[in-house]
């Protein structure tokens, strides 16, 4: 909860100027509660309104399982590392041919 509005404000801040692949890194997080859920999707919202999406970095076993029972591992991409991100992210910014 306490990094939670921060977050909020990270992502109305990179939307406003046009961002459309955001990712979040959960990595240092111990604990998530479902006020930081909803920013969350409140997130993934806010991008897909906009034609563009959220990734999550979830490398703890702890924290995927709150996104698992949830069912939010079925409608956000959660990935181990930041790396596998920018993977993705460019192979979705390449021209289709």
């Amino acid at each position: 909860m306490v990094g939670a509005p921060e977050l909020r404000q990270a992502v109305v801040s990179a939307v406003a100027e046009g961002a459309r692949l955001v990712a979040v890194d959960l990595s240092d997080l111990d604990f998530l509660d479902s006020f930081g859920i909803g920013v969350i999707v409140g997130a993934l919202k806010r991008l897909r309104q906009r034609g563009g999406d959220l990734a999550v970095v979830c490398p703890s076993t702890r924290i995927r399982r709150v996104f698992e029972i949830c069912d939010l591992d079925k409608i956000l991409a959660l990935r181990q590392s930041v790396d596998s991100i920018a993977g993705t992210a460019l192979a979705s910014a390449r021209p289709e041919e």
